[in-house]
């Protein structure tokens, strides 16, 4: 009796397992997975990276068989993705280092359940383009005509850091190389005044706000030309932050006050806490050369003059524990928090388009000055101002 209960038992349980065996896989609702076979992609794997909806990087291989990958990742929000095909010929080699340049990267949009595919092949750039949604057809559309002038623009580049001071060839190819990149401006600005309902064209104008290579101006001039049914696309909400940090942030405005608790001690600070005394902003991170190159100014100014002058840093891209192993050692004491991601991005909100930024505020909290790449003169002004 009991064998016969165990043998049903086997039985029914075989059964189930069956069933569960023709059950279609579900899909993952945040994944995407992107593919491709193309021609010339002679590498056993891809890197990638990107920012998550935290604000920090991803990064991971793409491995590939045959000329062909196929990639399933998982993502809470729409991401503009790159792959580096570590492919020999699209590597832009300059002595000991390489220009990162755009036209040798897999570039994509992805959002939550996409399905998207690569098309085209490799020469000594990535003349491939992604399709398969709506976002990635246009991007497509406009990649497809910047990227091989990229490529001509960094190949001439490579020829012209080889040549002599004084070589006539160095000033021909620099004004080829401007052309090249006056073209490549002209047909962005296009692309994103004539794509106002297009995913991948709010992208590009955010990307060209960080980069400054749009006016304050004509990116808030564009941007109202946007259709609003983007309003909830991640990109159109960081360019209606961007814009209203713009609106926010002229010379003679009251700067915004914030209030965080991204602080090294978790404690909340506010930035109104400050008043009475002159301050320094100084946006800034471990991985841009330029900042760690100022802070030794940065540090004699706090201490030159520390009865009128407060310097807040803000820092993006590090984590806590990197940015007290970097600055306890070298005596970097002023106030530190983090710029935070999303709706809370510091970055965002005060229209942080470059690194180092700094600002001066009066003791009112008016901002005074403003410096963006290059903010040596900071330091002179400061002196201008509290000598």
């Amino acid at each position: 009796m009991k064998n016969t209960a165990l043998k049903y038992l086997l039985i029914f349980l075989s059964f189930i397992t069956c069933l569960a065996c023709q059950q279609p896989e579900k899909a993952v609702a945040d994944s995407f997975t992107v593919s491709g076979t193309i021609k010339g992609l002679d590498t056993e794997f891809m890197s990638y990276g990107y920012r998550n909806a935290e604000g920090k990087r991803v990064f991971d291989s793409v491995f590939v068989e045959n000329e062909h990958f196929t990639y399933t990742g998982i993502i809470s929000e729409p991401t503009f993705i790159i792959f580096w095909p570590n492919v020999e010929s699209t590597m832009k080699r300059t002595g000991r280092g390489y220009y990162p340049a755009k036209s040798s990267q897999f570039a994509f949009l992805a959002s939550p359940g996409d399905e998207i595919k690569f098309e085209g092949e490799i020469t000594d750039f990535v003349n491939a383009y992604p399709t398969g949604t709506a976002a990635n057809d246009d991007l497509s559309s406009i990649n497809k005509r910047i990227f091989p002038l990229l490529n001509k623009a960094v190949n001439l580049q490579l020829k012209v850091d080889k040549l002599e001071d004084g070589d006539p060839m160095k000033q021909e190819f620099t004004n080829s190389i401007n052309s090249y990149n006056a073209e490549v401006a002209g047909l962005k600005e296009q692309f994103v005044t004539s794509h106002p309902s297009s995913e991948a064209a709010i992208w590009y104008l955010s990307d060209m706000m960080v980069r400054s290579q749009v006016t304050q101006d004509k990116a808030i001039d564009i941007f109202k030309t946007f259709d609003t049914s983007l309003k909830d696309y991640t990109y159109y909400k960081e360019v209606a932050m961007r814009v209203e940090g713009i609106e926010s942030t002229l010379i003679g405005k009251t700067m915004p006050n914030f209030v965080t608790n991204l602080t090294m001690d978790g404690s909340d600070f506010e930035l109104n806490s400050l008043r009475g005394k002159h301050v320094l902003i100084d946006f800034w991170g471990t991985w841009c050369g330029p900042c760690i190159a100022e802070m030794p100014k940065v540090k004699e100014y706090q201490e030159k003059y520390k009865d009128e002058l407060v310097v807040l840093g803000v820092n993006s891209g590090d984590t806590k524990e990197k940015i007290l192993k970097f600055m306890e050692p070298k005596g970097y004491d002023w106030q530190q928090v983090l710029a935070g991601d999303g709706d809370k991005s510091l970055v965002l909100k005060l229209n942080v388009a470059g690194f180092p930024t700094k600002f001066i505020l009066s003791p009112e909290g008016e901002i005074l000055h403003r410096f963006v790449g290059d903010t040596e003169e900071a330091f002179d002004v400061l002196d201008q101002i509290l000598d």
